[in-house]
């Protein structure tokens, strides 16, 4: 009698520390570009039943890391073998930097903020532990992500100081893990993997799903692909940001193994309209380039590498290779001239320019080298077998076809730009050149 009561109270408990044990399930779906991506296991329960609580004394086990899943990535894969602990924050001659070993990884600038966000990305690496780490975009890093032996980098649970005090790990009933947090992200954002797609808004290719714009890309389309599909490849289902959310340092990719919280009901309206990066609105042609929102306040000269830039938090506004006299003279400029957009038509041309509030700026800073031209006389033709936009014959911008000089003439004309202006680095390349309307 007393074996077969030992024996039941045995499979008891047994029974209840293999209920404990199953780990959390992280959808995994193939990525279908511009619509809602179906559920891997389309036969499962949309409301999983909730877990049983573990008897007193029972630790709960650590979830199992989900591995990726078989999604083809339109691209492959730069990744950057690293050590976390070799992460580290240097103070140089532009400002705070972190540096991998003796790689430089991300310039922070040297604003009042530089130290904390350099040091924030630094906590992240640290608790990520990650061994590989790659990034996505054009021109820059636009989104993030660890890899720690080819799996997804997922954050440590933090202990809830109420229910574990000692930080053991031990559930009590009732108890609980707080947010799986990397340490140095100042917001989270939750990502739905079940309608994570990319999506053109306002000109500008984003990855988004139901509840949340999370990533814009500009005209960077194969970027915004690309993350799509790493986020379904690997079950990505959070999005850590260091820095300022409108103008962020990094913006990272992680697995957490907690509950994502509550959608807010029209959020995505409020963040459409609040974009920072969108297209050029010019009547007739619809959305052409990009317009990026800036901060005059906030323009600095700043050490990326060996060259000394012009930037707007992460966006660079012009390259000014080694002369830092002429970087710094020409982010005074744009604070005194108080810019609030800075656009870029890319193509053959690559034409920049700056708007305040929206408008063009009426007066060329003294300092800009310029020269005007006749709007009335602007015409696209073919110029030693290349073509070009011409004013009066003389050649004034190179373009790519005869219709990307269209486009240049008609956001000429829309603007009424008549002057072409140019902060110079001290040769002909480099700088920042933009347009100015005097008439």
């Amino acid at each position: 009698m007393r074996k077969r009561l030992a024996a039941a109270v045995a499979g008891v408990v047994l029974g209840a520390h293999g209920a404990g044990a199953q780990p959390p399930q992280f959808p995994q779906s193939p990525f279908q570009p511009l619509a809602p991506v179906a559920p891997a296991f389309p036969g499962s329960p949309s409301q999983p039943k909730p877990p049983q609580p573990l008897p007193p004394g029972v630790v709960a086990p650590k979830p199992a890391t989900p591995g990726p899943a078989e999604v083809a990535l339109p691209h492959a894969e730069i990744k950057l073998a690293l050590h976390a602990q070799d992460v580290a924050v240097k103070r140089v001659a532009g400002g705070w930097e972190v540096w991998a070993g003796a790689r430089p990884l991300r310039a922070t600038g040297n604003n009042n903020d530089s130290e904390t966000n350099a040091r924030d990305v630094v906590r992240v690496f640290r608790d990520l532990r990650p061994t590989e780490w790659v990034t996505i975009g054009a021109t820059k890093p636009v989104v993030e992500y660890g890899l720690t032996n080819g799996r997804p980098a997922v954050a440590a649970a933090t202990p809830d100081p109420k229910t574990d005090p000692k930080g053991t790990g031990v559930t009590p009933a009732g108890g609980g893990f707080g947010p799986a947090i990397a340490g140095g992200a100042k917001v989270v954002q939750p990502i739905d993997l079940k309608t994570a797609r990319v999506e053109a808004i306002r000109g500008t290719w984003t990855v988004r799903d139901d509840n949340n714009i999370l990533f814009n890309f500009g005209l960077d389309k194969a970027g915004a692909e690309q993350t799509a599909a790493v986020i379904h490849k690997y079950g990505f289902n959070r999005v850590g940001v260091v820095g300022a959310p409108q103008q962020p340092v990094m913006s990272y990719l992680y697995v957490s193994t907690d509950a994502p919280p509550r959608a807010l009901p029209g959020a995505v309206n409020a963040q459409i309209d609040s974009l920072t990066r969108t297209g050029i609105p010019i009547p007739g042609v619809g959305y052409t380039g990009e317009m990026v929102k800036i901060d005059p306040r906030k323009v600095e000269a700043r050490k990326d590498g060996f060259e000394w830039v012009v930037a707007a938090g992460p966006e660079v506004l012009g390259r000014f290779g080694p002369t830092e006299w002429a970087a710094r003279e020409a982010a005074r400029t744009v604070q005194d001239a108080k810019y609030t957009e800075f656009c870029k038509l890319g193509g053959t041309a690559n034409l920049t320019f700056f708007l305040r509030d929206g408008k063009a700026p009426t007066r060329a800073p003294i300092s800009a080298q310029g020269r005007t031209f006749d709007l009335t006389t602007l015409k696209v033709q073919p110029v030693n077998g290349k073509w070009a936009v011409t004013e009066g014959g003389r050649q004034l911008f190179e373009v790519g076809s005869a219709s990307e000089g269209e486009t240049v003439v008609r956001v000429l004309k829309a603007y009424g730009f008549d002057q072409l202006a140019h902060l110079t680095a001290g040769g002909p390349k480099g700088g920042v050149m933009f347009m100015v309307k005097n008439r």
